[in-house]
């Protein structure tokens, strides 16, 4: 396989590119798992099961199948399941907290922890998306907020921390302009795996239908995900209008995105690496290193050696 996005795919392919992207984090999948996150093939269920059955690069091991029969590689799998676990437990147990932020549309964990894929002290990586206008305000309430509650990474503090790195208005949803050449396999599965927990679902929704023909590039099943998602109560809800009532003032939003973006950018220039920090008046984006362009080639070379 090239650095060329493919434009055909037998289900053999398939199976083979979805364990292969997956192995480069120590996840082997389930059986369902597979065929929910398979790409770019509708999934034959049939022809799955007995591609899987024929292979001899396929191992299955307590239910999971990978390309590794290395008992250390499930073994080590293992351990990022109980360690997902206890953070899911964590999300659980702070939700309320993202549900009476003010100006907060909808809270998604993302990255590693919605595919298990949770080392030893790993954080809770979050997706944030803001009140139109008011993403700077919503910012500073959620940095309050879970600095308060001493939940928020920072600094040396980040196992088991809430990791607010990555800030987007509800009205600068379209990933696709994220999307790196000549294409995206992270992202596209980064969004596929996004687990809301807290917020407005709709805007969840929304999010995938703005980018379905886009992600539908990748994969021809795109489904909506609400197994960690709660609802606010009424009481959250009336917690969250009140403080909104107080705080929603358009010179505020200025003041306090002209202060971020200055403390922002006088920290990107200092950065050995930008390429994975965005600073726009609807987009906040913190991390330290894009690996984007690294893995799709790592998923290549590994395919290259199974195909």
């Amino acid at each position: 396989m090239s650095e060329v996005f493919p434009k055909n795919m037998n289900m053999k392919q398939a199976v083979l590119s979805t364990l292969a992207y997956f192995q480069l984090f120590e996840v082997p999948l389930t059986r369902s798992e597979l065929s929910e996150h398979l790409f770019f093939a509708q999934p034959d269920e049939e022809k799955i099961s007995i591609y899987l059955k024929e292979s001899p690069l396929i191992k299955l091991t307590e239910g999971y199948y990978s390309l590794s029969s290395d008992p250390a590689f499930h073994e080590k799998f293992f351990e990022k399941v109980q360690r997902s676990r206890k953070l899911w437990k964590k999300v659980r147990r702070y939700q309320w907290l993202f549900s009476i932020c003010p100006f907060v549309k909808l809270v998604c964990v993302c990255n590693s922890l919605p595919i298990y894929a949770v080392d030893e002290g790993s954080d809770i990586d979050l997706l944030v998306v803001t009140e139109k206008n008011r993403l700077f305000l919503a910012r500073l309430c959620l940095t309050v907020l879970t600095s308060l509650f001493g939940v928020r990474r920072h600094g040396n503090k980040t196992e088991g921390r809430f990791c607010l790195s990555f800030y987007l208005s509800e009205d600068s949803t379209d990933f696709k302009k994220l999307a790196q050449e000549p294409y995206d396999i992270y992202l596209a599965y980064w969004l596929k795996t996004l687990e809301p927990i807290a917020g407005d679902y709709t805007v969840y929704e929304k999010i995938l239908e703005e980018n379905r023909a886009w992600l539908e590039e990748y994969f021809r099943t795109v489904t909506p995900h609400r197994r960690f998602f709660r609802k606010a109560t009424p009481f959250q809800d009336k917690m969250k209008s009140w403080a909104e009532k107080i705080l929603n003032k358009d010179e505020w939003e200025v003041k306090t995105r002209e202060k971020q973006i200055r403390r922002a950018k006088d920290k990107f220039y200092d950065l050995k690496d930008r390429s994975g920090t965005v600073i726009s008046p609807t987009m906040l984006k913190f991390h330290d290193k894009d690996r984007r362009s690294e893995i799709r080639k790592e998923w290549v070379a590994l395919l290259n050696e199974l195909l």
